[in-house]
């Protein structure tokens, strides 16, 4: 059972460590969040990739940790509507990792059947990497990322997108949007006029729960910087 706060979300930030770990909050209709994590076994990770002005916000969370993009080695993306991939072409050197049934609609070759997207598209196209572009690697399961010391646990969300995905790492689940937040409402699943299937994400959060690890997460994160308590 996911134990929320009072209808409420709390700006805080997720197991950021001086020197190892910054955030970086990218504009638009919301705000995006983009993680960047330094990790044991050298370099740095990303875990989504913001929105309107995310270069800027990404160089300067980058500053923090006295890093360049270059230093980079891995992007994980929970899923590739717009406003989560804003950044990519500042990490071209990466290696990408999403779920296998996401790769088409983040190389264009296929696209989101949410209402919400499909009609944002037809007035401006998505800014997508061409092919040949990125170093793109895909997981079809529940997978387990290793960087020395460090982890970060992926795990299928399908539902708001074909590959929606939660990673864990430092105690943090970063669950993009498989989970919202409003502020009439309070938390709940993924939105529906912006999901391929509502149903089905619904599900797939009610799912995701026994699967964690116990007492391994900390606070619960949304891909637009919501952040709460996590009590099982």
């Amino acid at each position: 059972m996911l134990l929320v706060l009072a209808g409420c979300a709390h700006r805080i930030r997720p197991a950021v460590r001086p020197g190892q770990s910054a955030i970086a909050l990218t504009a638009g209709p919301n705000t995006s969040l983009v993680y960047l994590s330094r990790v044991n076994s050298g370099g740095l990770i990303a875990i989504d990739l913001g929105w309107w002005g995310a270069t800027r916000s990404v160089r300067e969370a980058l500053s923090e940790l006295r890093a360049q993009p270059g230093e980079v080695s891995d992007v994980f993306l929970t899923h590739s509507h717009r406003d989560h991939i804003g950044a990519w072409r500042l990490f071209k050197r990466s290696r990408f990792h999403l779920a296998a049934a996401e790769l088409a609609a983040f190389t264009g070759k296929d696209g989101h059947s949410g209402w919400i997207p499909r009609i944002v598209e037809k007035f401006r196209r998505t800014d997508l990497p061409p092919a040949g572009a990125l170093e793109v690697h895909g997981f079809s399961s529940d997978t387990t990322f290793v960087f020395g010391a460090d982890t970060v646990f992926a795990y299928l969300v399908p539902g708001h997108t074909a590959g929606s995905t939660a990673y864990l790492h430092r105690g943090t689940l970063f669950i993009g949007d498989a989970m919202t937040f409003s502020r009439w409402t309070g938390f709940g699943p993924a939105r529906r006029g912006y999901s391929d299937d509502a149903e089905v994400a619904s599900q797939s959060l009610r799912a995701l729960w026994p699967r964690l690890p116990r007492d391994a997460v900390k606070i619960i994160c949304t891909a637009h910087a919501k952040c709460f308590p996590y009590k099982p």
